[in-house]
């Protein structure tokens, strides 16, 4: 396997166009802390991004970041937190920033901070034949047209190499809390009801953690809501968030996306490894092995019309047809016409 090292955006440029004159077969890479979500599929060589990691310009005032797509998470924290604001990705320190917007990571904080794809403003993003684009600008209220560094989230590297990226931040919050409390799904139902503006409420089989960031004042009134419904809860300030993941501890993770009130459904056959985000209708399963139970799982999240894929471990994308299948293939045929990008990675088989 051959592993390319672009240092510009025109090395990458460059490459792309040359594995389409070579009918070459290209995978974009980042941090490889997302490499397992995605369809079975081969490659001729790995075009890495992490030499592209630059601080382009920062704007405190206006929380905008504009980064090149190659940068770690972790350094892009330390250089945010110096003026007490983050990018809301939640995603691992040795991931990059393109690679955690190209598989559309989910944090547990999505209920407050929202997807990934909402923070981006901007992208320079090199196609699949190798054109250079650019999509969106640097302001919240941005040119009509194609949201193409929106289409890029989730993509899994098969529409283009993320280059650069314009990123809307937040405060740091003056404080987090996690309260802790004894129960499960219908627990958390009634906490996600009485706590105004939670920043999480993560079901697990018997414990329900509820996340709480803001202004000391406002995180104190949240709390005593949650204590009118849960008197004996338990309130923990900082630390990490999750506290406990214990479906992270099985080779084989499932991050299924269901309607949230189908949750449960889901839930009952999930095992005993299982989070659940209430309110947003994520559910993290953990399982030994691909089989029979991933099979189990799946088919309940389809009955509820949800999808289930494997984000780490083998598993693949899954089955559940791709709405609107026509459509992301007249991107792809529009974006990477020779199939340069990771061919049959993403839904479908594109």
């Amino acid at each position: 396997m051959e592993l390319i090292h672009p240092h510009t955006k025109g090395d990458v440029i460059d490459v792309v166009r040359e594995a389409n004159a070579a009918a070459h077969r290209l995978l974009p890479v980042g941090g490889r802390q997302h490499m397992d979500k995605g369809n079975p599929y081969e490659v001729d060589a790995e075009l890495w991004t992490t030499q592209l990691d630059r601080l382009v310009t920062y704007e405190p005032a206006e929380m905008v970041a504009v980064v090149e797509a190659g940068m770690r998470v972790g350094e892009l924290n330390a250089i945010l937190a110096r003026d007490a604001q983050e990018w809301p990705s939640d995603a691992p320190e040795e991931a990059t920033v393109g690679g955690t917007i190209a598989a559309d990571a989910q944090s547990p904080r999505r209920l407050r901070v929202g997807r990934v794809a909402d923070s981006v403003l901007e992208a320079e993003i090199v196609a699949g034949d190798g054109r250079f684009v650019r999509s969106g600008a640097r302001t919240v209220k941005n040119v009509a047209g194609y949201d193409l560094h929106r289409l890029c989230a989730g993509s899994l590297g098969t529409l283009g190499v993320l280059v650069q990226v314009a990123l809307k931040l937040r405060p740091i919050p003056e404080l987090r809390r996690t309260l802790h409390v004894p129960g499960s799904l219908l627990v958390g139902e009634r906490l996600l009801q009485g706590v105004p503006a939670a920043a999480a409420v993560l079901a697990t089989p018997g414990e329900v953690e509820v996340r709480l960031e803001g202004w000391r004042d406002e995180v104190e009134r949240q709390t005593e809501a949650a204590r009118e419904v849960a008197p004996g809860l338990e309130a923990v300030d900082g630390g990490p968030f999750p506290a406990h993941r214990a479906w992270a501890e099985e080779p084989v993770l499932v991050e299924a996306a269901v309607p949230a009130s189908a949750i449960g459904t889901v839930t009952e056959v999930a095992g005993d490894r299982w989070g659940a985000l209430l309110g947003v209708g994520l559910v993290w399963i953990g399982l030994e092995d691909p089989g029979d139970a991933l099979a189990e799982v799946r088919a309940r999240v389809t009955e509820v019309g949800g999808i289930a894929p494997v984000v780490r471990g083998p598993g693949g994308l899954g089955d559940a047809p791709l709405p609107a299948r026509d459509v992301h293939a007249r991107l792809k045929a529009a974006l990477d016409p020779n199939g340069v990008l990771a061919p049959g990675r993403f839904w479908g088989g594109l």
